[in-house]
């Protein structure tokens, strides 16, 4: 289960399951205030936390990417945060 602050708006949360389910969430328009510390506590594993910094404009040398290809600006915080869930 992955909650959030629904009133802020443009937030969503996307789930794939399969052998693996795995769960993002997405936040539009990030502000700096969207800024802190994002817990992930599914029912069957362990919890996992990052704390994401959300910078005005956008400066790669401080950007982590993962060595993926940079996503479009929506996808741009992929905050989950949840990866994995078992």
């Amino acid at each position: 289960i992955i909650t959030y602050d629904p009133t802020r708006g443009g937030v969503s949360v996307v789930t794939e399951k399969g052998d693996t389910t795995r769960s993002f969430l997405l936040v539009q328009e990030a502000k700096p205030s969207d800024s802190g510390r994002y817990t992930c506590n599914p029912s069957n594993a362990q919890s996992k936390s990052i704390t994401v910094h959300v910078l005005n404009g956008e400066y790669p040398a401080a950007m982590q990417h993962g060595g993926q290809a940079r996503q479009p600006r929506l996808y741009s915080l992929l905050l989950c945060l949840c990866l994995l869930l078992y």
